[in-house]
This record gives structure tokens, C-alpha cells and sequence, in this order.
């Protein structure tokens, strides 16, 4: 997906490989060593995650020559992101497969929506502005890479005290790919290590699609040892050791991101595929049924299964299924402008109206400040 993704990669694929067999996981640190995959403990003090929000010398002349010496925080912003738009930092090369550091994606002008944010949020603090990451809880959506499933996750940038008047302060959103999430999507400020440690996590992704191993755990442990609460991170940690055949390495990676998430679909859905295949059946039942359970809770699989519905003209069983992701989340206008389609096919005005109007009202949010 890209659009606009973090590329919190979630992977559900296994390829087929001959390592060497050892005895299951007994500890976290067993898992994090590497011995399993490569006979030696794997170290990572050489990976350095300063060097991800590092400017250099022409991005601190940027900054000063765009918002250098203004006065307020506004008009700081209001400048950078002038300065950025015109320079082209705001329409870059958008691959979802490239995660950058600042530097990188300001020279390289590519990558995914994290270099992007890592690039905003080191410029923005060099002129001096209050900014965080962001979470965005996008819908499950996700894209085949070969022999990899990515889930793609959502990433933007808060920048917090902007004075508007006197007695008015405001925050901002500055997003990289908009386009793709318009919906009324819940957020979550996260801190600089959890970004950190999913731009690791990134990186990881990336060497496995290269099927360079020892770069893809090294940068996983990295990402794990600077934030061992994201469960996202131990998913991949089970993938990795799932597709070099260590199988009850990934249940102990899987199950230890469900003790930290346990509604994580991707764990589930990979430890069904796992215990599968080392032939327990009872317990492959019983993580399927939470997959069923989470699946059936969720108000966007209901949504997309509408969508599907209204593409085969099907409109009695979309309106069923909007019904549906409704109930479960009331405050989403893309539920309810879907809805309207439906009742405009069917051609039911008055009904019709009632839904834009309603997709209408929750589609107002707050400020956002889109490339």
C-alpha cells in the first residue's frame, strides 16, 4: 500500500530454506541472539539510531535560509513548509520500499512516508518548533512483495503550540500522502524511540526482501532492544525465523507479541500458519478462532466487504454490511458516504441524503497541512 505507509511491515509468508536445526527458544534472549540463525551471538553496538534524525550542513542552511530569524512559531512553519514545497521535500520520489534517514531523504529526495516524517522532524526542530510522531490507526490494507504480504501502517508528523491569536493555540498535522487517508482515523503521538525502532524494523523489511539475513536480524534486534513494546517488531522477528524453518523460534516470537497486543491479527493469522505446521491442531483452533472474533469486531472489514458487495450490484447485502461497520464505529464519513452511494443505486433519495449529510458532518477534523 503506500501510500503512505510507515511500513510497519507485518509479513505472513514462508519460503522454503535448509538451516540447521536446534532445540526451541528458552528465554527472550535466546530469541534476540542469533545463534539459532547463524551459530554465533549477532551483536548490533556498531548500528547507530543518532544518525537517523542527523542533519548536515545544507539542511541547516535550508532551514535558515526559509525560516531563519521569524519570530513566532507560526510563521516558522507557515515558511519551512513554503521553503519545503518549493524545493520539491514535500513531492518527492514516494517508494514505500525505501526508508531513509533525514539526510537521505533530503539529498535522495525519495523514499516512504517515514523518511518523510524523519526528514520533517529534523528540519522542524532545527528552526526551532514543537513536533512529535504520529500513529495513524489506519484500516488493514495490505500488498504482496514477491513472496511477502506487507501490512502497511501510517505515520505523520504533530506539531503542537501554534499560537493563532492571544489566547488560542493550535496543533497541526503535517502529513506526506493524504490522499490515501482521508478517513476519520484515530491517532497516537509516539515517542522518538518508537519511530526509531520501527524505522529499524523498516530496515529489517528490507534487507529480508534482499534475503540478506544477517542485515535483516541485526536491524530487528536493533529495533527490538531500543523498544521491546511494539508488538509489530516480534511479528517480524516469528517471520524471519518462520521462513529459515525455526519454527517454534517464530511461536515464541508470535506469542510474545500477543503478550504485549494480544488482538495483533498478524500474530495470530502467522501463528495459525505456524502451529499448523508443527501439527497442533487444538491450539492452530483456538488462535483462529481470536482471528475470527478480531476479524468480525473490526468496522473496516465490515466496510470492505460492503464495498465489495455494492461492486456486484449487490445492494441489499452492502447496506447489511455498512449497517454493520456503522454499529462499530459511528464516527467514520466513509461509511456513511459508501452508505449514500448504495441508497442513490437503489434510488432511494431520501435516504441518500440523510447519508451524505451524516458523511458530511464527520468528515470535519482537525486542521491538516497536506503536501
Amino acid at each position: 500500500m503506500s501510500k503512505s505507509i510507515l511500513l510497519l511491515c507485518f509479513l505472513a509468508s514462508v519460503a522454503s530454506c535448509t538451516p540447521m536445526r536446534v532445540s526451541p527458544p528458552e528465554s527472550v534472549d535466546e530469541l534476540l541472539s542469533g545463534v539459532a540463525l547463524f551459530g554465533e551471538e549477532v551483536g548490533v553496538s556498531d548500528i547507530s539510531e543518532s544518525e537517523v534524525l542527523a542533519l548536515d550542513d545544507d539542511m541547516r542552511e535550508f532551514v535558515r535560509a526559509k525560516a531563519g530569524g521569524l519570530p513566532t512559531a507560526k510563521s516558522r512553519l507557515r515558511r519551512l513548509l513554503k521553503g519545503m514545497i518549493t524545493d520539491g521535500l514535500l513531492s518527492l520520489d514516494y517508494d514505500p520500499n525505501l526508508t531513509y534517514t533525514a539526510k537521505q531523504t533530503f539529498h535522495s529526495r525519495q523514499g516512504n512516508c517515514l523518511s518523510f516524517s524523519n526528514l520533517f522532524v529534523a528540519m522542524a526542530r532545527e528552526a526551532n518548533l514543537e513536533v512529535s510522531f504520529q500513529m495513524v490507526d489506519i484500516p488493514p490494507s495490505y500488498n504482496s512483495e514477491g513472496d511477502f504480504v506487507l501490512l502497511n501502517n501510517h505515520i505523520n508528523i504533530l506539531v503542537s503550540g501554534i499560537r493563532s491569536d492571544t489566547t488560542f493555540m493550535q496543533d497541526f498535522v503535517v502529513d506526506f500522502n493524504t490522499a490515501e487517508y482521508n478517513g476519520n482515523y484515530d491517532t497516537k503521538k509516539v515517542s522518538d524511540t518508537y519511530a526509531l525502532a520501527l524505522y529499524f524494523s523498516n530496515r529489517s523489511v528490507e534487507s529480508m526482501q534482499q534475503n540478506d539475513i544477517r542485515s535483516a536480524f541485526r536491524f530487528l534486534k536493533k529495533g527490538i532492544q531500543l523498544d521491546p513494546e511494539i508488538a509489530g517488531l516480534w511479528v517480524n522477528l516469528g517471520v524471519l525465523y518462520s521462513r529459515n524453518q525455526h519454527d517454534e523460534f517464530a511461536v515464541q516470537s508470535y506469542e510474545q507479541a500477543l503478550s504485549i497486543q494480544s488482538s495483533n491479527k498478524s500474530a495470530l493469522v502467522n501463528l495459525v500458519a505456524v502451529l499448523g505446521r508443527l501439527d497442533r491442531p487444538s491450539e492452530a483452533d483456538y488462535y483462529l478462532s481470536q482471528v475470527t472474533y478480531y476479524r468480525d469486531h473490526n468496522p473496516y472489514y465490515h466496510y470492505s466487504l460492503g464495498q465489495a458487495a455494492f461492486n456486484r450490484r449487490e445492494f441489499n447485502m452492502a447496506l447489511v454490511n455498512l449497517d454493520d461497520a456503522i454499529r462499530l464505529k459511528k464516527d467514520e464519513h466513509q461509511f456513511y458516504y459508501l452508505q449514500g452511494l448504495v441508497y442513490l443505486a437503489i434510488e432511494d433519495i431520501a435516504k441518500a441524503d440523510r447519508s451524505f449529510v451524516n458523511a458530511k458532518k464527520h468528515a470535519e477534523r482537525e486542521q491538516l497541512i497536506s503536501a
